[in-house]
């Protein structure tokens, strides 16, 4: 859900001057220009100057603030397109990319260029570029630099210099930069400013904080506020000097000094939210009335800034938000941890923002809430494909503060399991098992308990009995109360049964595991590997018919939900290439066999399924008559084997494909010899092989005698025969 106050210009506050210096600048000097940078530290009306230029900008105008959470790729995207939607209706197909349940960065970022060659002019302004540091989202800025069209503009707002390409674009001329120079106040601009504040001061005095501050906002704002008076004008004039950042302490704690106790305690004790509405800043303080204050404080121009048209929500300048906490920090240390964890107790009631209440919940030192909200919010981030979101979470902690907390320990592992982290995955595996687990999960499942032994299923790190353990725990902890994570529990006895050859069992299970995640589309991840593992066993006992309905689910569930590049894509291209294979249609068969195995680093997490897949791999890479291939997916699949406790049926398969390349060896095919092979079982005939291959039928009929002479065989049914009885 994109929050709306995102997506619009800060109200500016009343005593906020209209730059007509500068905004006379940008409107002739970079009429043309396809790149604004406004780049200077805090407290110089970086955004003030921005939203002025937004409102009197004749070009329709879209903003989007950002945050820490617009690190997350996906979240960045999502607030740019519905950003440009409100210029002008953008594609269907691209607004229900975003509505799926994990929209594709490598599918948007081409429509969105589509889009914005398709818009009429526009102005774009980022406000806080600052708050972006993740690569994949500064490269998501790169391509706007790129894709801006002709006639449109890209306003970049940051407190530090962005980690962007601009370097050319300021070469050929494509780039105005602002920086602190411009945005310092010039002698006009400073007694519009003391007029517009209401401040009764002295022309002397203007020009002594002008000398002293040259001209930096902030500085002067809280100047003006504190010289309410002609005598405290040479007081407040000689406590300027320093740096920015002592002028910024010497004039907030004049500020400070004078509010009362009442707007005093507020303002220290919200000063902790990144963002503030009354109900909040009612929970944080234990009182009422927070409406009001905030009210009051924006009336009297206390560096309030109003986020939305309604007043709803509102965030302080940051400087002076900057200020308040090291002054709650040195007056009360102890108030700081207990105002964030109302504000997280809060948030994780209200659940509109679990990104600010994991936040507040961390910096507090709550594990236990942080690990609630961290195990609430998993499955829908990734089912939403908000991956990066989770990961940052995780990476905000200490591994010592992860492994703290069960739930947290247990999301974690999630995260690196998805990264294909293995070793940090179970490091964390071990972490949970040392918590208190027999409490309820935030996740729904009964218990933490549960919720570990479902994640352990999926990892198995300690083979695959254990696999069915977990799973058979697991079905058996949820089964009462019909939670989603019945699910869990009857993919791992499925998994665990194909795993050490029980076909028959495996696919009981696996059949309910679809009933059960039918209606679920947070599930549909591991449902395609649940239809995969059910391909598998069919194929197991012989069972084509249902082994390609499976395989056919498998690939148009990872179609529709966009799964293409995860891990369950691998195991449903590795279903669809085998019944192409048993078809006969090996150039198809090769190509889902190329797709998944481009997705051999995915599979690192688990063991089980990367040798398990390998394994599948080398098959089907000697039923299409390349020896070089299985051998070399037979030796990743001993690699991952080796020190595998209790692997089931894995060795004894490796050993049985080891065998077969051998005997193949020992054939001393050709190439060619190794492409004609496969279609030997097959009903196709001699003229639709040579068509399949691209060669003549005079040809395929060489070859196969060649075939025939090194099997001992006379006839193309002998020769069927010969390689069942050497298993090739």
């Amino acid at each position: 859900m994109v929050r709306d106050s995102k997506l619009r210009a800060p109200v500016p506050r009343a005593a906020a001057i209209e730059r007509r210096r500068l905004l006379s600048l940008i409107a002739t000097t970079a009429a043309d220009v396809p790149i604004v940078l406004i780049s200077a530290s805090a407290g110089y009306g970086k955004t003030i100057l921005a939203a002025q230029w937004s409102a009197q900008c004749e070009r329709p105008t879209a903003w989007v603030s950002l945050d820490r959470r617009d690190n997350d790729p996906l979240v960045l995207l999502t607030h740019l397109v519905y950003a440009l939607d409100r210029l002008e209706p953008v594609a269907p197909e691209l607004l229900e990319e975003f509505s799926s349940p994990t929209p594709r960065v490598e599918f948007v970022l081409p429509a969105m260029a589509e889009e914005l060659s398709r818009l009429s002019p526009f102005e774009l302004i980022l406000d806080d570029v600052h708050e972006l540091s993740g690569p994949r989202s500064l490269g998501v800025l790169g391509f706007l630099l790129e894709e801006i069209p002709l006639g449109s503009q890209l306003v970049l707002v940051t407190r530090e210099e962005p980690d962007l390409p601009l370097a050319r674009r300021r070469i050929e001329g494509d780039l105005l930069e602002i920086r602190a120079d411009r945005l310092a106040l010039d002698p006009d601009e400073m007694r519009a400013f003391a007029a517009s504040s209401g401040a009764p001061v002295s022309e002397r005095f203007l020009a002594m904080i002008r000398e002293r501050t040259e001209g930096w906002p902030a500085a002067v704002a809280l100047a003006l506020r504190a010289a309410d008076k002609p005598a405290s004008e040479d007081a407040v004039a000689q406590g300027l000097q320093g740096t920015q950042r002592e002028i910024a302490d010497y004039l907030f704690e004049t500020v400070l000094a004078r509010e009362t106790e009442r707007r005093r305690t507020f303002l220290l004790a919200t000063s902790v939210l990144r963002r503030m509405t009354a109900p909040l800043c009612d929970a944080v303080l234990g009182t009422t009335g927070s409406s009001d204050t905030l009210r009051e404080l924006e009336r009297s121009n206390s560096f309030v800034v109003p986020l939305d048209d309604e007043r709803g929500w509102y965030r302080y300048h940051h400087l002076f938000g900057e200020f308040l906490r090291a002054e709650l920090q040195r007056r009360h240390p102890e108030l700081a941890s207990v105002y964030l964890a109302r504000a997280a107790e809060w948030h994780e009631l209200d659940g509109a923002d679990p990104d600010e209440a994991f936040r507040c919940a961390h910096e507090c030192g709550d594990l236990a809430r942080a690990g609630r909200i961290a195990q609430a919010s998993s499955l829908g981030l990734l089912a939403r494909g908000q991956f990066e979101t989770l990961r940052l979470w995780i990476l905000d902690c200490t591994d010592e503060e992860v492994g703290a907390d069960p739930q947290l320990a247990i999301a974690a592992a999630w995260v690196f399991t998805l990264l294909g982290e293995a070793e940090k995955a179970e490091r964390f595996v071990l972490d949970a098992e040392q918590g208190d687990l027999d409490v309820p999960s935030a996740d729904g499942a009964t218990s933490v308990r549960s919720a570990l032994a479902n994640l352990r299923s999926a990892l198995a790190p300690r083979g695959i009995h254990q696999m069915l353990a977990d799973g058979e725990f697991v079905y058996a902890a949820e089964r009462e109360k019909r939670t989603r994570w019945l699910f869990g529990g009857c993919r791992a006895i499925g998994i665990a049964n194909v795993l050490l050859g029980r076909s028959d069992a495996a696919i009981v299970a696996l059949r309910e595991a679809l009933m059960l995640s039918d209606d679920d589309p947070e599930l549909a991840y591991p449902r395609v590997v649940c239809l995969g593992y059910l391909a598998f066993a069919s194929a197991d006992l012989e069972a084509w018919p249902d082994a390609h309905k499976w395989g056919r689910e498998a690939k148009a569930l990872v179609a529709e939900h966009r799964f293409d590049n995860t891990m369950s894509a691998a195991v449903a291209y590795t279903a669809k290439a085998m019944v192409l294979v048993h078809d006969g249609y090996f150039h198809r068969a090769t190509e889902e066999l190329a797709r998944a195995s481009g997705l051999r680093h995915l599979l690192r997490s688990a063991r089980w399924l990367n040798a398990d897949i390998e394994l599948r791999w080398a098959d089907l890479s000697l039923d299409l008559g390349d020896r070089l291939a299985a051998m070399e997916h037979a030796v990743s699949a001993r690699t991952v084997l080796n020190g595998y406790p209790d692997p089931g049926n894995l060795p004894s398969r490796l050993a049985k494909l080891e065998n077969r390349i051998g005997r193949a060896a020992e054939l001393r095919l050709t190439p060619a010899e190794r492409r004609m092979m496969p279609f030997l079982p097959t009903h196709l005939s001699i003229k639709e092989i040579a068509a399949n291959l691209h060669v003549s039928p005079a040809t395929v009929k060489t070859h196969f005698a060649q075939i025939y002479s090194k099997l001992g065989a006379s006839t193309r049914s002998e020769a069927v025969q010969k390689m069942e009885q050497l298993r090739l």
